[in-house]
């Protein structure tokens, strides 16, 4: 077992209101993505507990952590701040919690995805783009594609994410053009 249901109960009582929601509705969402593709889902479970343990914090919070586990924050991220909380919040439940690699890589990629994303990597953003408290415009087409592909699920949340960025005319994360660039080439070679 990955963690005990202390740790869990632990984790979850440093969230609240619609934080602790979002990330309950992450967790199952990645345990349902998990048993469909073949995922470990404790793995999937734990990284979507953990995924937004830092979202709340504040810009000094953030860049006290990122000092305090030697990340180096980007020109996107120094500006586009609240990217942060997915590296944060890996630092976190590797040395807070015990959290294994691939987890913490998942927790770390969850709101840019990266280049050539791992199967738990996809789960966890596509949970968190998914999970059943959210509600935007394309959110239903996104949840019925990850029913059938995770791929074809990751190329449209990365272009509905980007019509969003240049619209609201913010930095885009350069791993979001890297996994969408890498999502289109693993698509090319399945024709």
């Amino acid at each position: 077992m990955l963690y005990t249901d202390e740790q869990r109960e632990h984790i979850l009582a440093r969230l609240s209101g619609y934080r602790l929601k979002h990330t309950l509705g992450c967790e199952k969402a990645a345990r349902k993505l998990a048993k469909k593709y073949g995922a470990d889902p404790e793995k999937c479970a734990f990284a979507a507990i953990l995924h937004d343990i830092t979202k709340q914090f504040s810009r000094e919070e953030q860049l006290n952590l990122c000092t305090q586990y030697g990340i180096i924050p980007n020109s996107v991220e120094q500006v586009e701040w609240k990217m942060l909380h997915g590296k944060t919040a890996a630092a976190i439940a590797r040395a807070e919690y015990g959290a294994p690699e691939d987890v913490c890589d998942a927790i770390a990629c969850h709101t840019t995805g990266r280049a050539d994303m791992t199967l738990i990597d996809k789960i966890i953003y596509l949970a968190d783009y998914i999970e059943e408290t959210r509600d935007f415009e394309g959110v239903k087409t996104a949840r019925k594609l990850a029913n059938s592909d995770l791929d074809k699920a990751l190329m449209y949340c990365f272009d509905s994410s980007l019509r969003d960025l240049l619209h609201r005319k913010k930095l885009i994360h350069l791993d979001t053009i890297a996994a969408r660039n890498s999502v289109i080439e693993a698509l090319q070679q399945l024709k």
